[in-house]
């Protein structure tokens, strides 16, 4: 009985050198599309990371400078109050009642009332005592040691004089001040006593410095940055009965607007280009609209 031994073929198993190749290729593409993506997604978030800051920056900006200007010349004093025609007024009130805003092309001064206004009980020609229990009816925590310091201004008013004046001392309720007011302002025949004011006096100049947009508050701790990152400022002013905005007008008293333009740039630049906008806002004084 003849024997016969059955051959089978090897069948190759795996890959080969030239699938591995071509699954290389594909895994890199696959690799380079994913990188290319993610960096394409990290170039559009630092874009529009960089266009949320400036508009956050600008926003800011404007709302604290919008807030000074509107204030401009104002407080809770009456409109005619002024200083006895024998006074001399000093510089800070000659800001206040005549040029409440003053500057130029690059920047600007606003010269007001703090927001807030105290009512006094008693006064002499050289201090006054504050109502705080009045005060307190609406801000229960109120001090007078809160509100104002030996080294500030404040402004001293009743329904018809107003002085500037500059703090000494602050005891208890009672701040003192020179220089000294012509009369007792709770004994004016010409005005209640009820009617006798006293509030910080503010003033606020806005320039630009090393690419940053400062604000110096005038009380001794210089200038102080708001934002950074502006490439320019400039500024114009509308006086009262004029249609077109200047940067230097010949009269100051007549300013009624001021329009602010801003120049803000990204953080970082993407792909060599740093994102750019320019802002612009037109304020009104409101102790200037008739």
């Amino acid at each position: 009985m003849s024997a016969f031994r059955v051959m089978s073929r090897r069948v190759q198993s795996g890959f080969g050198l030239v699938e591995m190749m071509v699954a290389l290729v594909l895994g890199l593409l696959v690799v380079g599309a994913a990188f290319a993506i993610f960096q394409s997604n990290q170039r559009t978030f630092s874009s529009n990371q960089g266009l949320n800051r400036i508009q956050e920056g600008a926003r800011a900006a404007f709302e604290m400078m919008g807030n000074d200007l509107r204030a401009a010349g104002g407080s809770a004093c009456s409109n005619v109050a002024r200083p006895d025609v024998e006074h001399s007024n000093n510089t800070r009130e000659t800001a206040f009642l005549s040029t409440p805003v003053s500057g130029s092309g690059s920047e600007f001064t606003v010269t007001s009332a703090d927001d807030d206004a105290y009512p006094v009980t008693t006064a002499t020609t050289n201090s006054v005592t504050i109502n705080v229990a009045k005060v307190q009816e609406d801000n229960p925590s109120f001090s007078v040691a809160d509100a104002f310091k030996a080294g500030d201004f404040m402004i001293i008013c009743n329904a018809s004089q107003l002085y500037v004046v500059g703090v000494q001392t602050v005891s208890g309720n009672v701040v003192s001040f020179a220089p000294a007011t012509p009369l007792v302002m709770t004994a004016d025949p010409m005005a209640p006593a009820p009617s006798v004011l006293v509030s910080r006096f503010r003033q606020h100049r806005w320039y630009l410095a090393s690419g940053s947009l400062m604000v110096d508050r005038n009380d001794g701790t210089g200038g102080q940055r708001v934002i950074d990152n502006v490439g320019a400022m400039s500024v114009s002013y509308l006086r009262d009965g004029a249609t077109s905005y200047v940067a230097s007008p010949s009269l100051w008293s007549d300013v009624t607007a001021a329009r602010v333009n801003l120049t803000l740039t990204g953080p970082t630049a993407v792909d060599g280009n740093t994102t750019t906008r320019n802002f612009s806002s037109v304020v009104n004084l409101r102790s200037r609209v008739q």
